[in-house]
């Protein structure tokens, strides 16, 4: 004879799921207060707080690393790619700015992200997760999630794109298009963003649904 195993959702795992959550949100806050205080200059560069170091494609016409930048091991250490990382020694706070710009991007979808998914697991504390609010969460999650999928990675582009014009002395813009193993947008989180949003329109339709019914009663 079979036996059926039944998960149920109980009080303690809320409130495991929750200071897991909590945590989370502290630590990511953690680290963008301390990529801003880096930003801001008030942090030295280097010591492992922001990182502080690139890689991209070297181009055809690159002279030498300007004063302030230094490459790892020699002034070229090029790989099979032809990448070059750039080590900036002593940026300035635009070069600061533009280090960090992905970085707090991320942090802050998954700062959203977090936030909501606490909103939601607190409200099956109540016992009614199907309600409108419930339904923005999701959808805010998901798009979020799309967002950031697409915005993090190009926003890595462009600024290693700046960086690598600055440090190198190259004139025009470049994009830094797979140089960087960061770089390139996740067909998997696309793909996360969207089944995500098509669990929010079931949310919605389940709430109109029971708003309905409720009426009919």
């Amino acid at each position: 004879m079979s036996r059926w195993y039944h998960v149920r959702w109980s009080r303690a795992d809320s409130v495991i799921v929750q200071v897991v959550l909590i945590l989370g949100i502290g630590l990511t806050g953690l680290g963008m207060l301390l990529a801003l205080a880096w930003t801001a200059s008030l942090l030295p560069p280097g010591g492992g707080a922001v990182p502080d170091t690139i890689t991209v494609r070297i181009p055809d016409e690159a002279s030498e690393p300007r004063v302030g930048v230094a490459t790892t091991g020699a002034v070229y250490e090029t790989g099979p790619t032809g990448a070059i990382r750039l080590t900036f020694h002593d940026p300035t706070i635009a070069e600061r700015l533009l280090l960090v710009a992905p970085g707090m991007l991320g942090a802050t979808a998954a700062l959203v992200v977090m936030a909501m998914v606490l909103r939601l697991i607190q409200s099956l504390d109540k016992g009614d997760p199907f309600v409108p609010a419930n339904v923005r969460r999701v959808y805010t999650i998901a798009f979020t999630v799309l967002a950031a999928s697409v915005l993090v990675p190009l926003t890595g582009m462009v600024c290693e794109g700046i960086l690598r014009s600055r440090a190198l002395g190259t004139d025009g813009f470049f994009l830094a298009v797979g140089a960087s193993e960061g770089n390139g947008i996740s067909l998997t989180h696309v793909f996360v963003g969207l089944v995500l949003a098509a669990l929010a329109e079931v949310f919605r339709r389940g709430t109109r649904l029971r708003e309905d019914v409720r009426g009919l009663v």
